[in-house]
């Protein structure tokens, strides 16, 4: 009778659990987590981990539960569980919940003290991870206060002071830093310390002081790898004091170092301190190059080419070669050894194709032909780069053919250049290039005498590139064709559709238009270029033109150069007989001049020079005319006009023609000219003359980056000038020359003072972007406290010079620093201002996609009706992306993005599934799979089937993402997902057993003990390598038993243990079948 009593009981306990006990569950469940842990599945550990820390029941006492961890530890399996589950948040950058889990070890009475010395140390750890340097220094300083003799101790001592560098509090990080050396003076953290006191007076720009200390570190610690970046931080220094022998010997040194830094390296990774090899590595090769740098700097070619050569001798790593040889090819090219800087890109192309670089060589060949005037050669070596390199940039490719028809235009093959232009636009129609190579086509069937061509070229780029700056230059030309073949009013309709953002090319619109109806003597539409002056001399020729001429004449004077230039050219066009005329180029050639359309003042200059004049007037226009020609960077023609200026004998001329000579030698050798202006200003007495020189000498102390003596020239000008122009662009000088120096309050002052004082005169406009400029300086670093000014600046240029060409820099740097602020809305709406201003710009794609990608940061802790409208509206944004730009750099961003916001508005209602985001993932994979999310979206779209358990559609993606996505074509962040995708297709057929076995426990929970049988037996047959085979073999067992039939029970049983007995990982089930033998036996059913 007790018999059966055990086998009914045992029956019992068969229907609910076969053979796996709780507590067993909850290491099961820890092992699990253990798994996905290794493998880098952190959210499926998070998931394993929360399973035990939630766990509760009144029959288990989980802290009776321990698992050996780490180093042969035994832990309360709950304990082990926060734990790894901070480690998991920690991995997966929720540091916030890491924290908190670690709190929970922390807390426990049950662990070991020195294992919540550990845990301590993961919290600080963890806060530095989060990049929340003050909490992470309190949290080490706060380990050293309760374990000062721990192994650790020495190591979060170094973390608390870093920590305080990080926050660029470095005069707290050294008294840290100092008190860990006292402490801890034997510590393998000692050197990092020492370093970290010399980097951080490096950092506060005390450059002697940083040697010094930098020097203590070779002195203490000759044998700690930081010996080499504490040579390269010393090397540093003195390259920022100007001490350039000083800096090479110390960069020499660095590299000199190399072979040695192995040996210590590999010494300080046995320590287990976290040590990077490419780094060091890539110091080494920096070092180098930095002294080729600073050779090439002073103009000493040759040593830079030494440098470079010994450099490429020693090199290990091919990329680094490769860029070393491209380096050698550019110093050739300052040097202007033409021939060998071809010798030396060519060399990039034959040994280093493997490397990103031939493509840019083949170009720089190219460069190397033209600039030695062999034309044909570099029309043939640009041309190559498309054919050879059919892969390589876009902008590269396309810029490589203009050039070449540029060489060819510069060969006088006028068909070849138009037949290489047309190549660009056919095949790079979206190219920065397209426009200007159909403006080149229009210019050089003008001067071919193809107008009709020509006009067809200038249409399409006012049709097809609309918004871009050579749309003006297209109007005009075809307006000049229409003007000359008589068809006036589609002349006048051309230079209207000419906008005010181009500038020169507007003002010759306007004359031109002007001119038109003048000569057509529609007073109506002339009245419109007149002044109210004309109304009273009307008719009579000679007092029009002297109107014209004096009311020129005051524009002149007042810097109005674009009406100047309407007024005179009416002069001399439409009163050609009168006396007016000469004084009417003079003044024509000298407003042109002043507006910078140096070519039409060469022009009049030459008409003047043609007709009779007094010796003074002609001085006068050859010295004009010697400006004009600088300006044009002709020096020569310039420099013979001015010698014969200086030996006429005219005082003042001829002052002025020397300070013209010395402006032209600057541009060649700014220390002489700076010589030159020192010792001029030492002899001029009058004001004008110093104004002159000062502003030039404080230019050139500014090109020559000696930003002290720049501001004290500016000064001495401020103290003389009375001219406001001549006080703004002083100021202007010398706020350019504090921004360079670094000293940025002053110089947002000096800026402020031109914008608050002179808000009228041009320099206002350059001094308010700077302002903006300055406070997005200011703001690096995370000195997020300057990004509201940064903000207001930049809004108060695009509101005050919406139409000037640095509006739109202006609005995008605007835009970022809300975007900064985490003002969301604010950022979004000048974005999106931005992109409906500036539709053709750079910044419009991007912009668009910024403004979308704004309001989706909205949603951060809002309520679920909240997201709904804001995931709405950012994929509206995406959407007006893939609409106006898709072929932009930005269409997957807004698709990958977009694909996001279907998935979360999925998890908040029902108008959008999850696989509503699919064909976006799809589109970017088939239309983007080289761009940033290509790789990214075919795993998530096998993610997707995994998470709806549609198993075969999610094993085909993982293979179709591992076709597709070799180990070559992967970027560095997405090559873990070929490891993640091999594992989770393991997985789905571990899924597929377990689906299987799970219907034959259906059946067995039913009694359906015969149908159960045939399932179980069938996991076993597909599956034989499963865990789930063992479970099945051993409820078929228990099966059989339930139908009493015993001895086919024992006979499964028994083949439990004989198959799986010497398998570890099943010994829950082979000790429950020895058990079920011992019984079967007992009870004398055999």
């Amino acid at each position: 009778m007790t018999i059966w009593v055990g086998l009914i009981a045992l029956g019992l306990g068969l229907s609910t659990s076969l053979f796996l006990p709780v507590p067993q569950t909850l290491k099961t469940n820890f092992d699990a987590g253990q798994s996905l842990y290794a493998l880098g599945e952190y959210e499926g550990a998070i998931i394993e981990y929360s399973k035990i820390v939630k766990f509760t029941s009144p029959a288990v006492r989980t802290d009776s539960v321990r698992v050996t961890f780490g180093n042969d530890l035994e832990l309360p399996v709950v304990a082990a569980a926060w734990y790894q589950l901070g480690n998991a948040y920690k991995r997966s950058a929720q540091h916030d919940q890491a924290v908190d889990a670690f709190h929970h070890v922390i807390e426990m009475e049950s662990v070991a003290e020195s294992f919540r010395s550990l845990v301590q140390f993961q919290v600080a750890e963890t806060r530095f991870l989060q990049k929340e340097y003050s909490a992470a220094a309190g949290e080490y300083k706060r380990f050293v206060d309760l374990f000062p003799k721990s192994d650790l101790a020495g190591q979060a001592y170094f973390y608390s002071g870093w920590s305080e560098f990080n926050q660029k509090a470095y005069d707290a990080a050294i008294v840290t830093l100092r008190g860990m050396l006292e402490a801890y003076p034997e510590d393998r953290y000692a050197s990092d310390s020492q370093f970290r006191i010399a980097s951080s007076y490096y950092e506060k720009e005390d450059y002697d002081r940083s040697v010094q200390e930098a020097e203590l570190v070779f002195e203490r610690y000759p044998n700690s790898p930081v010996i080499a970046q504490a040579t390269y931080l010393k090397a540093q220094a003195f390259d920022k004091m100007g001490r350039d022998d000083e800096a090479i010997a110390g960069y020499r040194e660095v590299r000199d170092l190399y072979d040695r830094m192995y040996e210590l390296l590999r010494a300080s990774f046995r320590e287990r301190k976290n040590v990077d090899f490419d780094n060091y590595r890539q110091l080494f090769e920096t070092s180098s190059l930095r002294v080729a740098e600073i050779y090439r700097r002073e103009g000493k070619f040759e040593e830079a080419y030494k440098e470079l050569t010994a450099a490429q001798e020693t090199a290990e790593e091919r990329f680094y070669k490769a860029k070393v040889q491209m380096r050698l090819g550019d110093n050739y090219m300052e040097w202007k050894r033409f021939e060998d800087a071809y010798t030396a890109y060519n060399q990039v192309i034959e040994l280093y194709s493997d490397t990103p670089y031939p493509p840019i060589a083949q170009y720089n060949k190219g460069e190397a032909r033209y600039f030695e005037g062999n034309y044909a050669a570099a029309r043939t070596e640009y041309s190559s780069v498309d054919s050879l390199y059919p892969d390589s940039e876009t902008g590269l490719r396309a810029n490589s053919l203009y050039s070449a028809a540029w060489s060819s235009e510069k060969l006088g093959d006028h068909e070849m250049a138009i037949t290489l232009y047309s190549r660009v636009v056919d095949d790079f129609p979206r190219s920065d290039q397209a426009p200007l190579c159909l403006l080149r086509i229009g210019r050089v069937n003008t001067e071919q005498q193809r107008f009709d061509e020509a006009v067809e070229a200038y249409r399409a780029i006012s049709e097809n590139y609309g918004e871009t700056k050579h749309a003006a230059d297209a109007n005009y030309g075809m307006g000049l064709l229409f003007k000359q073949q008589g068809r006036d009013e589609e002349a006048i309709a051309a230079f209207g559709k000419v906008g005010r953002n181009a500038r020169e090319v507007y003002v010759a619109s306007l004359i031109e238009a002007a001119n038109i109806h003048i000569a057509a003597e529609r007073s109506e539409e002339g009245r419109l270029l007149l002044d109210e002056l004309l109304v009273g001399v009307t008719g009579d020729r000679v007092l029009e033109a002297t109107a014209h001429y004096q009311i020129a004449q005051l524009d002149l004077n007042n810097d109005n150069y674009v009406d100047a230039i309407n007024r005179y050219t009416m002069v001399i066009e439409k009163y050609p007989e009168t006396e007016v005329v000469r004084d009417a180029h003079y003044g024509r050639a000298l407003s042109y001049h002043k507006a910078n359309r140096f070519t039409r003042a060469l022009a009049d200059y030459e008409w003047l020079l043609q007709q009779t004049l007094p010796e003074s007037m002609t001085l006068k226009i050859e010295f004009a005319k010697a400006l004009s020609h600088a300006a044009e960077g002709q020096d020569a023609q310039a420099r013979t006009l001015l010698n014969k200026v200086i030996d006429s004998g005219d005082e003042t001329l001829a002052r002025n023609a020397q300070l013209q000579m010395i402006s032209m030698a600057e541009k060649q050798d700014p220390q002489e000219a700076v010589r030159t202006y020192e010792e001029m200003l030492a002899r001029l007495r009058t004001q004008e003359d110093r104004v002159r020189v000062l502003i030039r000498l404080a230019s050139a102390y500014f090109r020559l980056g000696q930003y002290d003596e720049s501001v004290q020239a500016s000064q001495k000008l401020l103290d003389v000038a009375v001219d406001a122009n001549d006080i703004a662009n002083a100021l202007f000088v010398q706020g350019n020359s504090y921004f360079r120096a670094g000293e940025l309050a002053k110089a947002v002052q000096t800026y402020q003072t031109i914008v608050d004082n002179y808000p009228q005169i041009g320099w206002a406009r350059n001094a308010q972007f700077q302002i903006g400029a300055t406070y997005n300086k200011l703001s690096g670093g995370g000195n997020v406290q300057y990004l509201p000014r940064m903000s207001e600046a930049f809004e108060k240029y695009y509101r005050t010079y919406p139409e000037d060409e640095k509006a739109v820099y202006a609005y995008y740097y605007g835009a970022f620093a809300l975007y900064r602020m985490g003002k969301w809305r604010d950022a979004s709406d000048v974005f999106q201002e931005l992109q409906t201003k500036f539709p053709g710009s750079d910044f419009a794609s991007q912009s668009l996609f910024r403004a979308g990608e704004a309001i989706f940061n909205l949603a951060q802790g809002v309520s679920s009706e909240d997201k709904t409208v804001i995931f709405t509206e950012a994929m509206g944004k995406y959407d007006s992306v893939l609409g106006k730009y898709p072929t932009s750099e930005w269409a997957d961003d807004a698709l990958y993005n977009k694909a996001w916001a279907i998935i979360h508005l999925s998890d908040l209602g029902d108008e959008y599934t999850r696989a509503d985001a699919l064909p976006f993932f799809e589109r970017i994979v088939a239309d983007h799979p080289d761009g940033d999310y290509g790789a990214a979206s075919q795993f998530t779209i096998g993610d997707y089937y995994y998470g709806q358990k549609e198993y075969d559609l999610a094993a085909a993606s993982y293979q179709k993402f591992l076709a597709t996505f070799t180990e070559e074509r992967l970027k560095a962040k997405d090559r873990n997902l070929r490891r993640k995708a091999t594992v989770l297709l393991g997985h789905l057929s571990e899924i597929e057993a377990y689906e299987v076995y799970a219907r034959g426990e259906g059946l067995f929970d039913t009694e359906q003990y015969d149908e159960a049988i045939e399932i179980f037996q069938d996991v076993i047959e597909r599956f034989p390598q499963s865990d789930q085979a063992v479970n099945a073999a051993v409820n078929i067992a228990s099966a059989y038993m339930a139908q009493e039939e015993y001895r086919k029970a024992a006979e499964e049983f028994q083949r439990v243990v004989e198959q799986y007995g010497e398998d570890s990982r099943f010994s829950p089930q082979v000790d429950f079948s020895r058990q079920q033998l011992q019984a079967l036996e007992e009870a004398r059913v055999l």
